[in-house]
């Protein structure tokens, strides 16, 4: 029976350039054994595909968009979860642009589009400095009980549907695969891991947000030292 790594990206999987080649070395090795890799992204679909291209990374498949949308390593969708088209008007009067610095759609493969475009699959937001982000996350995720609002750092929160998160979507992909929960690996650093990190008692990188280290497992350096851990592997 295989085994499957969920990891998250930024923070996570990539914390510097010589971090993600030891990542990657690990993956590889892992991925040799006839096992599955799995990276589980807020990064949408173009984004993600720039560092798959930088760092020449090889992965079975990708959670992309918090995720929203399931692809392999072929690029093709396997699954998709939308933002109500009725509500999206609403929310964005709520989002204050007014004070934003940027902010960007999302709607399956396509990265960049605007309020207008039907069918989206995130919403991306930054704020200026003097935002307080926390009062506007609040709001939405209290307001609209379709979506869910995720804080991503200080000035930047994204929204996605309330029917989909990473953990949601492990469960949907395990599901196709045939593995089994005692042979799912999750590790992440924010807000956004915490569902998949509890389900799957999964772990925590050393500089996560406090939420999700309470229900991590064990906190570790890189996503290396997990996998050479677990799997007795070297480099």
């Amino acid at each position: 029976m295989p085994k499957m790594i969920v990891s998250d990206y930024d923070k996570t999987f990539y914390l510097n350039d010589k971090d993600i080649e030891k990542n990657k070395l690990l993956v590889n090795q892992f991925r040799k054994k006839g096992n599955i890799f799995v990276i589980a992204t807020g990064r949408s679909y173009l984004d993600l595909k720039e560092e798959v291209d930088k760092y020449n990374l090889k992965y079975d498949y990708a959670l992309i968009n918090h995720g929203s949308t399931i692809i392999n390593r072929n690029n093709q969708v396997l699954c998709n979860f939308l933002i109500k088209n009725d509500i999206i008007k609403d929310i964005k009067n709520d989002l204050e642009l007014a004070k934003t610095k940027f902010y960007f759609c999302c709607s399956k493969l396509e990265s960049r589009v605007n309020f207008e475009h039907l069918d989206l699959t995130k919403i991306a937001i930054v704020y200026n400095n003097d935002i307080n982000i926390k009062e506007i996350n609040d709001r939405i995720n209290k307001k609209y009980k379709e979506v869910t609002s995720y804080i991503i750092n200080d000035n930047m929160l994204e929204i996605i549907s309330k029917d989909i998160d990473k953990s949601k979507s492990i469960k949907l992909l395990s599901s196709y695969l045939k593995i089994k929960k005692t042979n799912i690996y999750t590790i992440g650093d924010g807000y956004s891991d915490i569902n998949m990190v509890k389900d799957y008692s999964g772990y925590a990188v050393k500089k996560s947000i406090i939420e999700l280290k309470k229900v991590a497992k064990k906190e570790y350096s890189s996503v290396s030292e997990m996998i050479m851990e677990i799997f007795d592997s070297k480099i």
